[in-house]
């Protein structure tokens, strides 16, 4: 990414210092209080750490597992190849800040900028570690993915969030969107109990690590860090500026994907 579009990004980067769930389970913002009890955070709750077994493969010592999956081959891709626009977003099912946004504004610009072949984009399955039940909910849109029923599965786990979140076993309610959905039950329960893609999962966790993120949900706008769950305005105006800067010839349109 050149230096020129790093500048087209600026006047609206600069609104990025709240609207995310951070490492502390309180809002960017530092306010903490309403901002914390609305990211969806449960402090104290055992299930919020990040199992030792989803970044390594034994041992006490976080490092590399031995099946690792480079970022182009895990997530979701939308959009066309050829989008001069690449977004590749982290999120985790249980952020607050990340129901909003994929509530109130990813399906407006899935309609006028994805689906218009004017943004690529790339989901990509994250487990913070800050939320109960974010890695259950993980398991069970990858595996709805297998059946190609992503999109409308990874829908309903943020309309529902509070159906699952604070459950000490949150997998009939994930059965219930499932069979929502349309998929073939059995093979999905199948792929959740035998944790099929928990590297592709653990993937993601370490793809997000080496790019810096730190709250979700967290983007790479062609190739430039952004964080929160701003509005569709937001977006418009950032999309906006990008656009300009390609038609001056000053942005390389790097994606990263």
């Amino acid at each position: 990414m050149r230096r020129h579009m790093k500048r087209a990004l600026v006047p609206v980067a600069a609104l990025l210092a709240a609207l995310a769930c951070d490492g502390s389970g309180a809002s960017q913002d530092g306010s903490g209080g309403a901002d914390a009890r609305d990211s969806g955070s449960t402090p104290g709750s055992t299930s919020q750490s990040i199992p030792t077994s989803m970044l390594s493969e034994g041992g006490t010592t976080v490092k590399p597992p031995a099946q690792e999956f480079s970022l182009a081959e895990i997530g979701f891709d939308f959009g066309s190849e050829d989008a001069p626009i690449a977004v590749i977003e982290f999120s985790d099912y249980g952020c607050g800040y990340c129901r909003r946004f994929h509530t109130e504004t990813f399906p407006t610009l899935m309609e006028e900028y994805v689906e218009t072949g004017e943004v690529r984009w790339k989901y990509v399955t994250y487990v913070s570690g800050m939320f109960a039940n974010g890695l259950p909910a993980a398991y069970a849109a990858e595996c709805a993915g297998d059946q190609d029923l992503f999109s409308p599965m990874s829908r309903l786990l943020y309309e529902r969030q509070a159906d699952w979140k604070s459950l000490s076993d949150p997998s009939p309610v994930f059965e219930e969107l499932a069979r929502e959905v349309g998929v073939d039950t059995a093979e999905f329960q199948a792929c959740v109990a035998e944790e099929r893609h928990k590297p592709r999962i653990r993937s993601g966790i370490i793809s997000g690590g080496r790019l810096g993120v730190r709250g979700t949900p967290s983007f790479l706008v062609n190739g430039v860090p952004l964080v929160g769950a701003q509005p569709i305005e937001w977006w418009r105006d950032a999309f906006t500026a990008i656009a300009a800067s390609n038609e001056e010839g000053t942005g390389d349109g790097g994606s990263g994907i």
